[in-house]
């Protein structure tokens, strides 16, 4: 059974905390700063984000949509408009979430691998 403290956007929070990230809440979207391993913006972190409202089902249902600075473009991209102002949300789906030891761990991976598609 997974503890009440890795559920949901505390549960969200607190990994990333773990995998030494400072999130914070900002607009209702909680943000964090990753690198890219590969592509152009490797090596400088960039700010991205989750909804709150999309942590609800968090470990268990990942989150759909990844929150990026306006600035950060995607060759090919289904956009919205973000909680967070000058921000823009992109649609990705999550493969192979499977059975991470640290769910952020597995997001954060993600979210790298999206952010090396950049420019």
């Amino acid at each position: 059974m997974i503890p009440t403290s890795d559920i949901g956007v505390d549960g969200f929070m607190n990994g990333l905390r773990r995998c030494g990230l400072e999130p914070i809440v900002d607009s209702g979207v909680v943000t964090f700063k990753v690198e890219a391993p590969t592509g152009a913006r490797a090596g400088t972190p960039v700010p991205t984000g989750v909804s709150a409202d999309e942590l609800t089902g968090w470990p268990a249902i990942p989150p759909h949509w990844v929150h990026f600075p306006e600035n950060v473009n995607f060759p090919r991209s289904n956009t919205q408009g973000s909680l967070v102002a000058g921000w823009l949300k992109h649609s990705r789906q999550i493969q192979g979430w499977g059975n991470a030891v640290e769910p952020a761990q597995a997001w954060i991976s993600h979210v790298r691998s999206v952010l090396s598609e950049a420019a």
